[in-house]
């Protein structure tokens, strides 16, 4: 129970490490203007925890009978593990004209969905063609 205590207190840990300065500073003087990070901050953990009877002498599949419950001893085991995602989302210009909100776009995700859509289209294409030189 106390390895269960100390697994949690590490992994809750986590939303106290997981937050917008871990991607950037403080809000910044530039030219006159104030930039203020944004950030996306996720995080999960889960843990788990099981015993049973166990005995070295036998095959895994094997019936456990209760004809000799010497034999059989308690066996445990467990783990858990966390993790945390930030990310910069965008960030907020303000100056004497006023707050701007300015996105930061993921040219990876861009690219990937551009991808996925070539190969969307090309995957109907084919099964056209295909309806109609079969008839």
């Amino acid at each position: 129970m106390k390895e269960l205590q100390e697994l949690l207190q590490k992994i809750t840990g986590i939303s106290e490490k997981a937050n917008v300065d871990m991607v950037f500073g403080a809000p910044q003087e530039v030219a006159g203007r104030t930039l203020i990070p944004v950030a996306e901050v996720s995080y999960g953990f889960g843990a788990g925890f099981g015993s049973g009877p166990h005995s070295g002498d036998q095959e895994p599949d094997a019936e456990i009978t209760e004809t000799a419950p010497e034999k059989h001893e308690v066996a445990g085991g467990g783990g858990g593990g966390g993790g945390a995602k930030v990310r910069p989302i965008a960030y907020i210009e303000v100056d004497s004209a006023g707050a701007k909100i300015v996105p930061i776009m993921d040219e990876k995700k861009i690219a990937l969905a551009g991808i996925l859509l070539v190969a969307w289209i090309c995957g109907w294409i084919g099964l056209v063609l295909k309806t109609i030189f079969k008839q």
